[in-house]
């Protein structure tokens, strides 16, 4: 069926996705993680992915950052084809993971894990005085890590450390950060601490993709939120969905 005028003016006025995913399959051995799935990340959006353990959501990511090989009719990331690039590639172009289970440096210091994430940085402010605006805006962000910048990192809680890794994906200044389950095992002060600078860094201009286990709080904080079971987009959940229940376990339970 054609436009209507008015679509078709709301359609082209439209910006161009900096994520655009279409039909994107990932399989492991033969066994398919991914089945075809479908989504965009717009420009300073927040767009949440939710969905019970197992359905792809991990292995979604995996694909986009380079770590598993995945196909698709269309990957790109500000109009660069994914397909094939190297994750080093990837995160030097803007795209930032954070992945599940923190994955930082125990060794290091707080501070010097810090500095892993600026090795990265892409964007405006190269020199000293964007840099150091930056990583004040960071430690703004995540106060306890200034009090803890030459502590060993591995002495962190739990809380600590997932904070610590998303702020150094946050020196790499990138403009799509991508987050996979920061809730997991934390406290619920940690949990308000780190949902509270996800919005704080959407506001800011940076485009968000989040992965999550909260359900509630992703749907209420996202332009959209996509349910994923089995590999497969099966809802499409916007802000005002966040208070009804029986939708939220509906898009777990798939009943």
């Amino acid at each position: 069926m054609p436009e209507s005028p008015e679509n078709a003016a709301t359609s082209s006025a439209r910006p161009e996705p900096i994520l655009d995913v279409q039909n994107l399959t990932v399989a492991y051995g033969g066994v398919t993680a991914v089945a075809g799935v479908t989504f965009h990340v717009g420009p300073g959006e927040l767009v949440g992915i939710i969905g019970p353990n197992g359905a792809g959501k991990s292995s979604t990511l995996l694909a986009l950052a380079g770590a598993v090989r995945g196909k698709a009719d269309r990957l790109t990331f500000e109009g660069t084809s994914l397909l094939g690039r190297k994750p080093e590639q990837i995160a030097r172009s803007g795209f930032a993971l954070v992945p599940e289970g923190h994955h930082i440096f125990g060794a290091l210091s707080v501070s010097d894990n810090l500095r892993l994430g600026e090795v990265a940085r892409h964007g405006k402010g190269r020199g000293k005085e964007g840099l150091a605006a930056t990583r004040e805006w960071v430690l703004e962000l995540f106060p306890i890590l200034r009090e803890f910048l030459g502590r060993p990192a591995g002495l962190l809680s739990g809380g600590q450390q997932q904070q610590l890794a998303i702020a150094r994906a946050l020196l790499s200044e990138p403009r799509l950060l991508v987050l996979d389950e920061p809730s997991l095992g934390l406290s619920p002060t940690a949990i308000d601490t780190v949902f509270e600078a996800i919005a704080a860094v959407q506001r800011a201009g940076t485009a968000v993709l989040l992965v999550e286990q909260r359900a509630q709080q992703t749907v209420a904080a996202a332009a959209r939120t996509h349910v994923l079971g089995e590999g497969r987009i099966t809802m499409t959940l916007g802000p005002a969905d966040a208070t009804d229940a029986e939708l939220l376990a509906k898009a777990y339970l798939g009943s």
